[in-house]
């Protein structure tokens, strides 16, 4: 029987017996004895019902002293002036305590009934647990056993930690328990109000034995889970080298060739040449500072240690920014930006990055001669910022995928890049909570928007560490 229906049942008897009393003083003298006897009868089964024999046989004592004190002659003592009346009492009491035993004890069956059989079904089902966390367990141990609190705790230097609890509140030490099985040196199950026998102390080792289980299951899918990062983290480290080993060698190739040929002192060039040759290193130290920001960009994100720097900022501001770290690429690029949009909430560094790769990668796949346009409007509440081309476009299927880390689309060997641009941009955006979606041209090409939260004029400068996206 659990303590909360033992407190039912002793607040039914502490409040319904004196209210029934006052009820049937207002109504003594239309009423007989007997059926006060009786209703003092049906008070003290409701009682035995709910709260067992004890609850039970204290209302019958109860009753029958009301009754006596109040409703039979003398009234107010406890002298019974009518042998009738005495015998009514006495008759009472008997039956009172009779069917408060009995209805006590068959509740208690009853209760104990249910007991052994949820007790049963869970060694049949070998407690029905395959594949529960401990915190599964935990609740089916305090629905089996009736329990007001159980808690599975964990040594935590000198105190205590909870893995799982279920129950009115939380164990957290074993102090605070009736009952403690150890699970492990480290763990142990804590119940509370436990009042076991040995069948369910059999069926609570079937229990703790798959509590065990389970906290090995969470430990070996923690460690798989290491694992698999690690396989991720080894897949970007190959790549990454096949991309040093690729791409980045090029640009190194191109200068040093360039700058050999200007050591030739046997060779006498004419300013023109020399200028072409300084002009083509610089090109592709360009190109190669470029290729190892991404880099380092993809790497910060890849171990969740990008840090944002929010504050507002107008987008005019960034774009203009990021063309001028394109050098002679922002030739090709029109800009169409009204100074009078609201600012955004960003971080000015990352998006200036996040824009130049953009823009960089739409001039890349354009035809010699095409423009590349940047634009920005204000959208219901929110603003878009626009990078069109009139490139090949990209097929919608493939639209994910170019996101990824070293892909380039249909792996083009004409085009340069270690495919790490759109992967570090979206990654970016994303940690800054920005959405980059992909939309064709009108007339062919792509358009990369980039959606922005309008700043609020007292929204004050705040920072936020953050993983990013994937890249």
């Amino acid at each position: 029987m659990s303590r909360a229906r033992h407190l039912s049942a002793w607040t039914l008897a502490a409040v319904g017996l004196p209210l029934l009393t006052w009820l049937l003083l207002g109504l003594s003298d239309r009423l007989g004895l007997h059926n006060v006897l009786l209703l003092y009868l049906l008070t003290a089964v409701l009682v035995g019902v709910i709260g067992g024999v004890l609850p039970a046989v204290a209302t019958a004592l109860a009753g029958f002293l009301l009754a006596n004190w109040y409703f039979t002659q003398p009234v107010n003592t406890l002298m019974v002036g009518d042998p009738d009346h005495l015998v009514s009492l006495f008759v009472f009491l008997v039956v009172a305590l009779a069917v408060g035993l009995l209805v006590g004890l068959s509740t208690r069956k009853s209760a104990e009934a249910r007991r052994a059989r949820a007790q049963a079904e869970a060694l049949a089902s070998n407690v029905s647990t395959e594949g529960q966390d401990d915190q599964g367990l935990v609740s089916r141990i305090r629905d089996v056993f009736s329990l007001p609190a159980v808690s599975v705790l964990r040594r935590a230097g000198a105190g205590w930690e909870a893995l799982a609890w279920a129950g009115d509140r939380e164990l957290k030490s074993p102090q605070e328990g009736t009952e403690v099985i150890e699970l492990t040196p480290e763990t142990v199950l804590v119940l509370l109000d436990g009042k076991l026998t040995a069948d369910d102390r059999m069926v609570l080792r079937a229990f703790a034995a798959q509590i065990v289980q389970a906290m090995e299951r969470e430990d070996l899918e923690r460690d798989a889970q290491a694992a698999a990062a690690l396989v991720a983290t080894d897949r970007l480290r190959t790549a990454l080298l096949g991309a040093v080993s690729h791409d980045l060698r090029t640009p190194l190739a191109t200068i040093k060739a360039s700058l050999t040929s200007l050591l030739e002192t046997g060779v006498a060039w004419s300013p023109s040449e020399t200028r072409s040759f300084l002009k083509e290193a610089v090109d592709q130290a360009e190109r190669l500072n470029r290729m190892v920001g991404r880099l380092l960009d993809a790497s910060r994100l890849q171990a969740a240690a990008m840090h944002v720097f929010f504050r507002p900022v107008g987008l005019d501001e960034v774009v203009s920014s990021a063309l001028s770290s394109l050098g002679h690429t922002s030739e090709r690029v029109s800009v169409d930006i009204l100074e009078s949009l609201p600012p955004v909430q960003t971080d000015p560094d990352l998006l200036e990055r996040a824009v130049a790769n953009l823009v960089e990668n739409a001039v890349t796949w354009s035809d010699p001669g095409q423009t590349v346009r940047v634009t920005a409007v204000e959208v219901g509440g929110r603003i878009d910022l626009r990078i069109i081309d009139q490139g090949p476009g990209i097929p919608v299927e493939a639209r994910e995928l170019v996101f990824q880390p070293f892909q380039r689309l249909g792996d083009a060997s004409n085009r340069e890049g270690v495919g790490l641009g759109l992967a570090v941009s979206r990654g970016l955006l994303e940690a800054m909570g920005n959405r980059l979606t992909i939309e064709d041209t009108p007339g062919g090409g792509t358009t990369m928007v980039i959606e922005f939260k309008v700043a609020k004029v007292d929204e004050s400068q705040s920072s936020l560490s953050s993983g990013g996206g994937r890249a």
